[in-house]
């Protein structure tokens, strides 16, 4: 079975943009899409979460934010993976986004519906609506800043984990395994800088601005898990019960001493949450 760190990259042009993806895993009739957050790339992402969930599952990951066209609208970015899942020949699948993905992933559901059988949304809300809670203003500047340079260990602790020395410990372990991608003969990307990440930021402010896509929750049929940490400064928590009780057929669960990063503070054990809810 191929893992995260050395699944094959390939290529598959969509609407004129090219998608760089990989594949891995237990072969599944219905395989895992993972929409990633703001400035994450293939190259950043949890070698022990993902493969913990590839033994179950086929799962595909993919980049195409910030290279050579970024969107700016998450709009865009729906339509992008939607064009995506077509051209790689995959009737339908199971989705999960985290974070800015978490609001791709919503779009995919509610104009793309034949192509998401359940769905999964990770540390991220709902456009403004009733009960919806704003980051702090400080949270929102930081997440803005120095976007022209890649986020440091410091920088991802404070936005991804709780401040308890149990999870930041947890965090330095995280940090290391999303390093741990090397190919000989492949370029390393990184976290996103640049033009690229202010385009991200621009359509996660659009999305969450725009209140009637917490009207368009309700268009939502695909059974639906919520998951986040018990205090996310990035996407409050009290915005994952605000999906559980808008969607129309949705579970939800609180990870404990977590915050927004919380499927990676509990990979195994994330893992296995994933595999009952699509598996049942």
């Amino acid at each position: 079975m191929s893992t995260l760190q050395i699944a094959e990259t390939q290529f598959v042009t969509v609407n004129g943009i090219r998608v760089a993806f990989r594949r891995f895993g237990k072969q599944s009739q219905v395989p895992l899409l993972y929409i990633n957050h703001l400035r994450g790339s293939m190259d950043t992402l949890d070698a022990l979460l993902f493969n913990a969930i590839a033994k179950n599952r086929e799962v595909i990951v993919y980049d195409s934010f910030g290279i050579g066209h970024t969107p700016k609208s998450t709009a865009a970015m729906a339509a992008i993976a939607a064009g995506f899942v077509v051209a790689i020949g995959v009737e339908k699948a199971d989705v999960i986004g985290f974070s800015m993905g978490g609001g791709v992933a919503q779009i995919l559901a509610w104009d793309y519906p034949h192509l998401v059988r359940k769905l999964v949304l990770a540390g991220t809300q709902s456009a403004i609506g009733e009960g919806v809670v704003l980051p702090p203003k400080e949270v929102l500047e930081s997440a803005g800043a120095n976007n022209d340079e890649p986020p440091t260990l410091e920088d991802m602790l404070r936005l991804f984990f709780f401040p308890s020395d149990s999870s930041l410990a947890i965090g330095r372990q995280w940090w290391n395994r999303i390093h741990e991608r090397q190919v000989t003969g492949e370029e390393r990307k990184g976290f996103l800088v640049g033009p690229g990440a202010r385009s991200q930021l621009t359509a996660i402010f659009s999305f969450s601005l725009n209140s009637s896509n917490f009207d368009r929750l309700k268009d939502i049929k695909a059974p639906t898990l919520v998951t986040n940490g018990h205090n996310d400064i990035m996407s409050p928590t009290p915005n994952s019960f605000s999906l559980q009780q808008n969607l129309p057929n949705a579970q939800l669960i609180i990870y404990p001493d977590a915050g927004h990063g919380h499927l990676f503070q509990v990979p195994e054990l994330y893992a296995k949450h994933l595999d009952l809810f699509l598996g049942h």
